[in-house]
């Protein structure tokens, strides 16, 4: 028989799965309990037990979104430096078509709005905003210590890259922007690794083929 701290570990996890796939389908601005409740195999009375409104329930999602890039960090099985950054990377390109993942990034943009107002909102995006930039931040810094990368400032590479790949999905998902996120992956490509890698070693190494780097997406809609 699960103890109580199992029961309520699986249930936090299945209302934040609930509530992930929710936002997927709503966004954030439409979004409600009975949203929510609809993803949940539980009981409606058991989700708001734990919370009893939408935006306590969206204050225990970002901190459960931070953990989880934390741990998708941690867990990752690749070790050399370019690879590993090319995974991050990787991590921000939505595709045409990825309907869930478009919607997944609104509603966190929309989260982001919320937050110009709303304190603990702003204090919880400000981790995850600064979680997000350690963890490439993280990664420069190995690379260089490796012989991979030239000295850097590791924690302003690691911005730059960060905040050029959010506003690209930004971008991508407000006005329909095809492609943008992987063009900006093209691009920090082409132009920061480039500048990043020791001698000897080529941007070629970046897996580039696979994001379309160097080719011409006509099929783009935003100009």
């Amino acid at each position: 028989m699960a103890s109580e701290v199992d029961v309520q570990g699986d249930t936090h996890r299945e209302i934040m799965g609930a509530t992930y796939h929710a936002l997927c389908k709503h966004g954030y601005a439409h979004l409600t309990m009975q949203d929510i409740a609809d993803e949940f195999d539980k009981s409606r009375s058991l989700l708001h037990y734990h919370y009893d409104t939408k935006e306590e329930l969206m204050l225990a999602f970002v901190d459960n979104t931070v953990g989880w890039v934390g741990a998708r960090l941690a867990e990752s099985d690749t070790e050399e430096p370019l690879e590993r950054l090319e995974e991050y990377v990787d991590g921000f390109v939505i595709e045409p078509g990825e309907e869930d993942r478009e919607t997944f990034a609104l509603a966190l943009l929309e989260l982001r709005v919320q937050a110009v107002h709303n304190e603990q909102f702003r204090e919880k995006l400000a981790t995850h905003y600064q979680t997000n930039i350690d963890t490439v931040a993280e990664i420069i810094a190995d690379g260089i210590d490796a012989g991979v990368f030239r000295p850097a400032d590791a924690e302003e590479v690691g911005e730059t890259i960060y905040t050029a790949l959010v506003g690209a999905r930004m971008y991508q998902v407000t006005l329909g922007a095809g492609h943008a996120s992987r063009r900006m992956r093209d691009r920090i490509a082409e132009f920061v690794v480039e500048d990043l890698l020791v001698d000897g070693r080529t941007v070629a190494e970046f897996n580039v083929e696979d994001a379309g780097f160097g080719k011409d997406d006509g099929d783009d809609a935003d100009g």
